[in-house]
């Protein structure tokens, strides 16, 4: 399935071979992620946004949709509806988690919002992976180095069945007031996953200290 990639102004060149653009992929950049595209070597289809994270002085070249400054939509909410607007139901973001916490959470209720559509999206940086998940049936691929958590998003969440991890669990509530599934750890090559209501947060995380790519390195 070809994939909308979207780049936002904290991104870093991290995770390329995850976000490796293929033959009908489309790239859109969130207003400064331009820049951030650029100087990672990439060339986008569409640059979204109100210009107010872009470097002074840089200039756009190619297709542009120009926000206003004062408008209920964020950039990101844009980006995703471009992309829906060209036919993409898988959407991979990078350079969007970090920075103000206000706006790591808005993109967070953007996956939300994808999930609700039956649309796939995840979120990414040098140190996370995540998306959010309604009731169904899963399997989760181990990545090395990174822990699995899965987070209530809605206020509870039932029938949560979980196999192949160090710590299981079998018919369980989680509740978003206590954070009981962060920090596992998939056993083997897979984990296995299925509840009956409510939405998960899944992350795939690595701790800060483990990223042998860090600048300082």
């Amino acid at each position: 399935m070809s994939k909308c990639i979207i780049i936002a102004p904290l991104y870093r060149g991290e995770e390329p071979d995850w976000l490796c653009r293929e033959d009908g992929d489309l790239l859109i950049c969130a207003d400064g992620g331009y820049a951030a595209a650029r100087r990672c070597g990439l060339e986008p289809d569409l640059v979204v946004g109100d210009f107010d994270s872009m470097p002074e002085g840089h200039q756009v070249q190619g297709e542009v949709l120009r926000l206003p400054v004062h408008k209920d939509d964020t950039d990101m909410a844009v980006c995703f509806r471009e992309g829906r607007k060209r036919g993409y139901r898988s959407f991979r973001i990078a350079g969007a988690l970090g920075g103000r916490m206000d706006h790591t959470l808005a993109n967070l209720q953007c996956l939300y919002d994808c999930a609700l559509r039956g649309e796939e999206a995840w979120l990414c940086d040098r140190h996370n992976r995540l998306t959010v998940l309604l009731p169904g049936e899963y399997v989760i691929s181990r990545i090395p180095e990174r822990k699995l958590s899965l987070l209530a998003w809605t206020q509870e969440v039932r029938g949560v069945t979980l196999r192949g991890t160090e710590w299981e669990l079998t018919d369980h509530t989680l509740s978003s007031r206590y954070p009981l599934g962060v920090s596992n750890e998939i056993r083997g090559e897979q984990a296995h996953l299925s509840f009956t209501e409510g939405a998960l947060v899944l992350i795939h995380a690595q701790d800060a200290a483990a990223d042998r790519s860090d600048d300082n390195t």
